[in-house]
């Protein structure tokens, strides 16, 4: 198992995404705790997938530290971190977009995920260093229709991302991006879309494999980049996307 007794938080891993990420480093003998504000979900998962849970909303900085610490309160240390949580938002132009939820966006895709970044930098700094692996999208790779908060949010974070892997590198830790394309993770706008024969259409031929992704091949790399195979790979975004931002296939 290629993540023996790693010490590992995983937020938004109530459901979706992060879910499946959860489930497979437990697989891989990862000791798990995932953070979520979805309590009912969150108990539920630790108990279907084996890990612990902590109620956090990532975008309270004094919330995210105590995820952290309660990794290293119950291991001893962390050594990994995955930040699946986000928020979408509406679709609409950014004219249209109320103030609020632009903060409401930023403050859980960015700040949130800055702020788990920032104290489990920390924590590995003491230890013997680690690996933080990013949830972002090709949204914020290729840009995206009335989505401007979400796209911008994603975007800052290949920043974050190659940022933090110049300034903890020499003290052992690796920080990468994966950036999911479609993938069928269950979340409520994807679901209202696959009812649609034409949004399902339009998904698919933006992939060159013509179908939605499944979660389980974004924990799949997720696993790779924290395991020691990735040990040389630092400052990388990784698009999981079916290649969507390769272009479009023909017919």
């Amino acid at each position: 198992m290629r993540l023996q007794q790693r010490a590992v938080l995983v937020t938004g891993g109530a459901t979706g995404i992060g879910n499946a990420i959860a489930r497979r480093f437990v697989q891989e003998g990862a000791q798990v705790v995932i953070a979520d504000i979805n309590d009912a979900a969150g108990n539920q998962a630790a108990e279907d997938v084996g890990c612990h849970y902590v109620h956090c909303d990532v975008g309270d900085a004094g919330q995210a530290e105590a995820a952290v610490a309660s990794v290293v309160d119950r291991f001893g240390r962390i050594e990994a971190l995955v930040t699946a949580a986000a928020h979408t938002g509406g679709f609409h132009g950014a004219a249209e977009m109320p103030v609020a939820e632009w903060h409401e966006v930023i403050d859980i895709s960015l700040s949130g995920v800055f702020f788990a970044a920032k104290y489990a930098a920390a924590a590995m700094q003491a230890g013997d260093g680690g690996s933080i692996v990013h949830i972002a999208s090709v949204e914020g790779m290729t840009g995206a229709a009335n989505h401007a908060a979400y796209v911008t949010a994603k975007s800052a974070l290949f920043g974050l991302t190659r940022s933090m892997a110049i300034d903890y590198g020499r003290q052992g830790i690796r920080v990468n991006a994966i950036s999911p394309g479609i993938i069928d993770s269950g979340r409520p706008d994807l679901e209202r879309g696959k009812q649609d024969p034409a949004r399902m259409a339009f998904w698919r031929s933006m992939t060159v494999l013509d179908r939605m992704g499944r979660p389980d091949e974004i924990a799949s790399v997720a696993a790779f980049l924290v395991s020691d195979e990735a040990s040389y790979i630092t400052g990388q975004n990784i698009a999981v996307d079916g290649g969507w931002t390769i272009g479009y296939p023909q017919g």
